[in-house]
C-alpha cells in the first residue's frame, strides 16, 4: 500500500551477486512470534528494502572487491521461497557500484514480485527492472553525474503492478526538470517543479515532489489532480488517495486530499528521516526518527514507538502492509545490517 520514497534501506538474502555459484548465503533468522530477521550475504551491507504485500526485495552494496551488488525477491516472513534477480552476467554487475539515488528517497521498490532499482558507479547511472520470470532490462542510463546538477535517476516507487522511477536534472537556478517513467519506459509524467516520484498507491495515483517543497498529484493514466506550491514537502506518502507529507519546516505529518486541500496536521517526533509510509486502510502512517520506528494515527495524531533500532545502530527505514512492518538497521551490533519483518500486531517498543 503506498508508496514513499527513498533514500535506500535493505538486505540482503541472496546467493552472490548473481547465481547460483554463491560464495555463502545470508541469514534467515526465526526470531519467534512470527518475526524474521534478515542478515547481509557475505561480503555485503544492506543498501535498501522494498515491501509489497508478502514479498520483500532486497538491495545490497559490496563491500569485498569481487562483490557485485545484489537485488533478491523473499517471501515474508518465511524467507522462501527466495528469487536471485541479479546475476553475475547481468546489467547491474557489469556496471558495479552501489545502490544509489539522491539523499531522502528510496533506490529500489517491488510491484508484488517484480522489482526496479538504480545503481551508480562514478558518473555513471542505470535504472534496472528484473522478476523471477524476467531477466534484467536496463530502463534508462545516464553520464556524466554531478552531485549539484545530476541528471539524476530515481527515487524508485512500485506497488501493485506499477514500477515508477524519477529521470531529473536540477537546473541552475535548483529548479528540478524531468519526468517520471515506467517499467515499460513509458514517461507518465513531466514536469518542472515537482518531478521526485515519492509516493504511489494501488490505485496508481502518485505524487511528485519538488526541490522547493512543492507537491503535485497525479494519475498513471493521465488525470492531473491539485499542485501545492508551498507544501514544505520533505518526504511525501500516498495510499488509498491520501496523500502524506512530511514537512521540512517543522515537526508535523501533514494530511491531504488528491486536490491538494489540507485534511489534518499532526506533529511529529523531531529528527524524523525524509522517508514514510502508509497504511491509510488502517488509518496508520510509519516513520523513523533516530532509532525508533513510530506508528502516527492518522484520525487523531496519536504517535506511539513500535520498534527501535539497537544501540549504535543507525535506523535506514521503515515500510509497512496492512499485516507486516519491515524496518532495516546497520553498524554496532548489527555490523552490515538487518532487516526484521514482524507481524503488524507483534511490533514492540
Amino acid at each position: 500500500m503506498r508508496r514513499a520514497a527513498l533514500a535506500g534501506c535493505a538486505l540482503a538474502l541472496a546467493a552472490a551477486c548473481g547465481g547460483a555459484a554463491a560464495a555463502g548465503r545470508a541469514s534467515v533468522r526465526d526470531a519467534g512470534g512470527g518475526t524474521a530477521v534478515f542478515s547481509a550475504l557475505p561480503g555485503h551491507r544492506i543498501a535498501g528494502f522494498s515491501l509489497d504485500r508478502d514479498w520483500l526485495a532486497l538491495a545490497e552494496d559490496p563491500v569485498s572487491r569481487d562483490a557485485c551488488p545484489v537485488v533478491v525477491l523473499v517471501r515474508v516472513p518465511s524467507g522462501s521461497p527466495r528469487r536471485e534477480l541479479t546475476r553475475r552476467d547481468g546489467a547491474t554487475c557489469r556496471l558495479g557500484g552501489r545502490f544509489w539515488v539522491r539523499p531522502g528517497a528510496r533506490a529500489i521498490g517491488n510491484a508484488i514480485a517484480k522489482a526496479l532499482w538504480v545503481v551508480r558507479h562514478g558518473s555513471t547511472a542505470i535504472a534496472v527492472k528484473a522478476s523471477p520470470a524476467e531477466p534484467e532490462v536496463v530502463l534508462a542510463r545516464v553520464t556524466g553525474i554531478t552531485l549539484a546538477r545530476g541528471p539524476f535517476l530515481g527515487p524508485v516507487v512500485a506497488t501493485n503492478w506499477l514500477r515508477l522511477f524519477g529521470d531529473y536534472r536540477r537546473q541552475p537556478d535548483g529548479t528540478l526538470e524531468g519526468g517520471v517513467i515506467s517499467g515499460n519506459r513509458r514517461e507518465l509524467w513531466t514536469a518542472t517543479g515537482p518531478v521526485m516520484p515519492l509516493g504511489l498507491d494501488d490505485e496508481e495515483h502518485a505524487v511528485a515532489v519538488g526541490a522547493d517543497g512543492s507537491i503535485a498529484m497525479w494519475h498513471a493514466h493521465g488525470a492531473r489532480y491539485g499542485r501545492v506550491p508551498d507544501a514544505h514537502a520533505r518526504a511525501a506518502a500516498l495510499d488509498r488517495g491520501e496523500v502524506l507529507v512530511l514537512r521540512d519546516d517543522a515537526p508535523r505529518l501533514d494530511v491531504r486530499a488528491l486536490s491538494g486541500r489540507l485534511v489534518r496536521s499532526w506533529p511529529i517526533a523531531r529528527g524524523a528521516a525524509p522517508l514514510l509510509d502508509a497504511d491509510v486502510e488502517h488509518g496508520l502512517a510509519v516513520y523513523a526518527a533516530g532509532r525508533a520506528v513510530h506508528e502516527l494515527r492518522l484520525a487523531d495524531g496519536r504517535d506511539r514507538v513500535v520498534a527501535r533500532a539497537p544501540a549504535g545502530s543507525t535506523l535506514l527505514d521503515a515500510q509497512v502492509e496492512p499485516r507486516l512492518l519491515a524496518y532495516a538497521y546497520r553498524g554496532g551490533s548489527a555490523g552490515a545490517g538487518r532487516v526484521v519483518v514482524v507481524p503488524r500486531g507483534r511490533s514492540r517498543r
